[in-house]
């Protein structure tokens, strides 16, 4: 199995779509895949985090449900649920619908679903002050794929809620990104925030919040092992943190060397080096809707500095009503990508999809993903 191809954004799907490929050629933009930012809302701090200073929005129930109605006629296929937060604590202000309601009207209309969650705490956990969100086993039966974080194993008292998926209807894998670095909680969701370096201090020899020194790569490397015999996922993945730069290849031969010890058919490294796309075409096949209402053409905008980690004005592309008049008018670059966007990891992917707007050939990988429908 080419577990990087089949569970990771890296283009290759797109040759299994080639309709839209055959658009892209004449000019025309046709959505595949949809990243849904349904809330801010999060019960972890990771120091890694992409979206640190987002503000704690909500996405209404009939945005999501009124935006994936207008791209499902354009030829929308799939549906990921992601942070933003955590997508479980999801619940409408508006209309008190939670996060059960807006799988099952996803899947109600013929989308397939996969979702990104920390885990911590997945079947119970408080939404608001007085109320609580259960992920019912019959919602996750209706993912796809689910991929949870586990981070939360830096933290000796704390545990990764896996729920019980049945491997015939849902996919379930784990991602992990090592770091360095631990941010305070209570500083974080509520605005307060100005830039990241408020929020972030490395850890220190003796620092008793999370396991630390020599002995961290052990702790991890035993706690992922643990971890896979129990829940046998079909993949998991290890990143190393992307906001520490110097270190990246350090890490990555570290986190390689895990992934060897403990099943390469399993484990794998994945880190994608960031670089300025030449053009950014992404968003025509896979547009991000955020919770702030804004559509945006891919979900590492938030890692160029101008963003502050967040999604930011320079990059909108429309709002959600807007959706389908993008898709009305021939295609052209949807940012300044070698002006805005240093950050941008879908480099490749853009480069691929620039070949094809241009007509150039370009070969097909000889691989069969799996899910080729989250591009």
């Amino acid at each position: 199995m080419d577990n990087l191809n089949s569970y990771t954004s890296t283009g290759s799907k797109m040759f299994f779509h080639q309709e839209v490929m055959a658009k892209l050629k004449n000019g025309e933009g046709k959505p595949i895949t949809s990243h849904v930012m349904i809330t801010d809302y999060c019960n972890h701090s990771c120091s890694f985090c992409s979206v640190l200073t987002r503000v704690g929005d909500t996405l209404p129930f009939s945005v999501i449900e009124g935006y994936l109605d207008l791209l499902i006629p354009l030829g929308l296929k799939a549906v990921i649920l992601s942070g933003g937060g955590n997508p479980i604590l999801y619940k409408c202000k508006e209309t008190k619908k939670n996060f059960n309601d807006v799988v099952d009207m996803i899947h109600g209309k013929g989308l397939e679903i996969g979702l990104i969650t920390n885990g911590v705490k997945m079947k119970e956990y408080p939404c608001g002050r007085t109320s609580w969100i259960t992920a019912k086993p019959e919602t996750l039966d209706k993912c796809t794929w689910i991929r949870i974080s586990m981070s939360g194993l830096d933290h000796e008292e704390m545990e990764v809620n896996v729920p019980d998926i049945d491997p015939i209807k849902t996919t379930l894998g784990f991602s992990y990104v090592y770091h360095d670095t631990y941010i305070e909680p209570k500083e974080l969701n509520h605005g307060k925030v100005s830039t990241i370096a408020d929020l972030i201090t490395p850890l220190v020899e003796g620092d008793d919040r999370v396991i630390y020194g020599k002995e961290r790569l052990p702790w991890i490397q035993g706690k992922i092992t643990e971890y896979v015999d129990k829940h046998n996922p079909v993949y998991v993945r290890l990143l190393p943190n992307c906001l520490e730069v110097d270190k990246i290849s350090t890490r990555c031969e570290e986190l390689q060397k895990i992934a060897n010890e403990i099943n390469p058919d399993v484990v794998f490294v994945q880190y994608k080096p960031p670089a300025a796309p030449k053009n950014c075409w992404l968003g025509y096949v896979h547009p991000v809707l955020n919770t702030d209402q804004f559509c945006y053409p891919c979900d590492s905008t938030v890692l160029n500095k101008e963003a502050n980690h967040k999604f930011a004005n320079p990059w909108r592309i429309c709002h959600w009503s807007e959706i389908g008049e993008l898709y009305s008018k021939p295609i052209s670059s949807l940012v300044d990508s070698q002006r805005l966007c240093p950050g941008c990891v879908f480099t490749k992917t853009n480069e691929l999809l620039d070949n094809v707007v241009n007509g150039m050939e370009t070969p097909m990988p000889e691989i069969t993903p799996t899910h080729p429908n989250f591009i």
